[in-house]
C-alpha cells in the first residue's frame, strides 16, 4: 500500500487519467453504449482546455502562486488576427504578426510581474482587460470567418480521431522533454520552489519569469488560431470559457499551485477528464444551474484527495 502512494505521490497523472476510465465507464452506462467517437470527440473538445492548461502550468509552476488571467483573453484575439491574415499571400505576414503579438503580450506581462512588483494574478487580468478592449474596436471591422484551408485543417479527423488531438500530442511530448529534461525546465521548477532561494543558486529568475510568460501567451496564441478554426469563425467572448477548467485542469492533473513541481501528462488528462465530466452531466440531463456547482464540487473532492495522498505517500 506504501508502494502505491509514493508511485501515485510521484506520477500525479495517473489519478486524472484513472477518473477518465471512471468518467468513460459511466458515460457508457448512462447512454446505454460505448462509443468511442464520442470519447474521440470529448478529447478533441480537451484539446483546447489542455493548451490553454499548459499556459497555465507554465506560470503556476514559477511559484509565488502566479496564474495567467489574461490567455483567453489572447486566444480571442489571435483568432481574430488569424482570420485576417492566415489567408493566401498574406500568411507569412500573418504568422509573424500573432507571434509578435503573442511576444509582445507575453513581455508586458512580465515587465508588471517582474519590474512593477504587481503580482501576476493581477497584472494578467488587467493585461487581459486591454486586449478585451482592443478585440471589442477590432471586430468591428474584422473578419470573422478563417480561410476555409485553416478551418480545413482544424477540422480533420478520422472517425472522430482529429488532427488537433494529434498536434496537442506531440505539443505534449516536446513540452514534456522541455519541462524534465532540459535545463529551462530544472530551473524553472527551481524558481517555483522559491525565488530568493533560486537566485542565491545563480538561476537568472528574471529571465525565466519572462520567458514563462512569453511562451504562455504564445501557446495561447497559437490555441486561438486553432479554435477559431475549429468552431469555424471568431466572437468577442471565444475564449472566456476556457479560463476555469484550463487552471482546473493544470491543478486537477498535479501542478502545485505553490509552484515548483508540474505535470504534462497530468493536464492532459485532466483537461479530458474535466471534458467527459462536463458530457456525462449533460447527458444525466442536470439543469443548466446546477452544471457548474456540481463540476466545482468534484474538482475540490479530487483536490483534497490528491493533496491528501501526496502528503501520506
Amino acid at each position: 500500500m506504501g508502494k502505491g502512494l509514493k508511485l501515485t505521490a510521484k506520477h500525479t497523472w495517473i489519478w486524472p487519467f484513472a477518473g477518465c476510465v471512471v468518467l468513460s465507464v459511466a458515460i457508457a452506462l448512462i447512454s446505454g453504449g460505448f462509443s468511442g467517437r464520442t470519447i474521440f470527440l470529448n478529447v478533441t473538445l480537451a484539446s483546447f482546455s489542455f493548451l490553454l492548461g499548459l499556459c497555465e502550468m507554465l506560470v503556476i509552476t514559477s511559484g509565488d502562486g502566479a496564474i495567467d488571467l489574461c490567455a483567453p483573453y489572447v486566444v480571442t484575439l489571435c483568432a481574430y488576427i488569424s482570420a485576417n491574415w492566415l489567408r493566401d499571400d498574406k500568411a507569412v505576414l500573418g504568422i509573424f504578426i500573432i507571434i509578435g503579438v503573442c511576444v509582445l503580450i507575453g513581455a508586458v506581462n512580465g515587465l508588471i510581474n517582474i519590474y512593477l512588483k504587481v503580482h501576476a494574478m493581477i497584472g494578467t487580468l488587467a493585461v487581459g482587460y486591454i486586449i478585451y478592449s482592443i478585440v471589442l474596436v477590432y471586430s468591428k471591422s474584422a473578419n470573422v470567418k478563417p480561410s476555409k484551408t485553416l478551418m480545413k485543417f482544424a477540422q480533420t479527423n478520422w472517425d472522430g480521431f482529429s488532427l488537433i488531438t494529434v498536434l496537442c500530442v506531440i505539443l505534449l511530448v516536446i513540452m514534456a522533454v522541455v519541462m524534465y529534461k532540459t535545463k529551462f525546465g530544472k530551473r524553472l521548477h527551481a524558481v517555483g520552489q522559491g525565488h530568493h532561494i533560486a537566485e542565491l543558486a545563480g538561476i537568472p529568475v528574471k529571465k525565466m519569469l519572462m520567458l514563462v510568460f512569453i511562451f504562455s501567451a504564445l501557446i495561447a496564441g497559437v490555441t486561438g488560431v486553432l479554435l477559431g478554426a475549429y468552431v469555424n469563425g471568431s466572437f468577442q467572448t471565444l475564449g472566456d470559457s476556457y479560463q476555469m477548467p484550463a487552471i482546473a485542469a493544470a491543478l486537477v492533473g498535479g501542478t502545485l499551485v505553490s509552484g515548483g513541481r508540474s505535470s504534462v501528462l497530468g493536464t492532459f488528462g485532466g483537461a479530458i477528464l474535466l471534458t467527459l465530466l462536463s458530457s456525462m452531466i449533460n447527458i444525466m440531463g442536470v439543469a443548466a444551474g446546477w452544471q457548474k456547482l456540481v463540476e466545482g464540487v468534484v474538482i475540490i473532492l479530487i483536490l483534497v484527495a490528491a493533496d491528501s495522498r501526496s502528503s501520506r505517500a
